[in-house]
């Protein structure tokens, strides 16, 4: 009986530690005042990025590359990411910078690419 109350007290304490981690966590990202960039990481991505939110359908996405994310797959991050934010479709996605060209590699080998960085408008639903 001792060591059945001792589990039932672990538990309780490890589930009241995970759900006081996880509301925590979640409340940072939504507590960022208008303007501010917040910084989140993807991990089915593997890749972070920053959003700022201007009003409620004015953003600011800034996609961080590194050495093991193509390109291609930041691109399309952008696109679904902006899908999730504005849930659904009829969104504009302004790209501002950090496109890459074609042959920037071979043109210039040690370039140091900017952020890919971009302005999204959400539909304005009625």
């Amino acid at each position: 009986m001792e060591r059945s109350l001792s589990k039932s007290l672990f538990l309780t304490i490890s589930l009241g530690l995970v759900t006081l981690t996880t509301t925590s966590c979640s409340s940072n990202i939504e507590n960022v005042p208008l303007g501010q960039a917040s910084s989140e990481w993807d991990f089915d991505h593997n890749l972070q990025f920053k959003k700022t939110k201007f009003d409620e359908h004015n953003y600011q996405l800034e996609v961080i590359p590194n050495s093991k994310v193509s390109f291609e797959r930041l691109s399309v991050f952008l696109l679904r990411r902006s899908y999730l934010i504005c849930q659904g479709y009829g969104y504009k996605l302004e790209l501002i910078k950090g496109v890459e060209s074609f042959d920037h590699f071979r043109a210039s080998p040690n370039l140091i690419m900017p952020n890919l960085t971009a302005k999204l408008e959400c539909p304005i639903t009625q």
